[in-house]
């Protein structure tokens, strides 16, 4: 069962971090580099519904929730054809006041399904997306 969790420092103050996160719902092919397509399908004061699109022409969507008082996104699968779960973006604040980025998959794979993926891809992504998350916040936070 997938779950991997990857932490970085970032050089940007909380506000632009946090901004960055909810653009990352609006705008993931930004931030994720195998999402080809994304719409918003629903909001309501609880969050957005998504659709996603990623190579191969695998199709899903996801409810997204962000709590600004914990700092947290939450994706939740609805519809993946081979996972169900959660993916957590966080914004942390280390004891020495450091802000830091923390991208938790937490995915199980459905009965019967095969995704026939390298086991280090998800890990990959999973890293490939905080790291491009840091820079284009520490970019906005230094205005390049």
């Amino acid at each position: 069962m997938p779950y991997h969790r990857v932490r970085s420092r970032v050089d940007a103050s909380p506000e632009t971090v946090w901004a960055v996160l909810l653009d990352k719902v609006e705008h993931p092919q930004r931030y994720i580099e195998d999402a080809l397509g994304a719409e918003v399908l629903e909001r309501s004061p609880g969050g957005v519904i998504r659709q996603m699109t990623l190579p191969g022409g695998v199709d899903f969507r996801e409810r997204i929730v962000a709590d600004p008082r914990t700092q947290t996104i939450t994706f939740t699968l609805l519809d993946h054809p081979v996972y169900e779960g959660t993916v957590l973006n966080r914004l942390e604040l280390a004891p020495d006041g450091a802000v830091e980025l923390a991208f938790e998959l937490d995915w199980t794979q459905r009965p019967g399904c095969d995704d026939g993926r390298d086991p280090d891809e998800l890990p990959a992504l999973i890293r490939s997306s905080v790291m491009h998350t840091k820079r284009i916040a520490e970019a906005l936070e230094n205005g390049s």
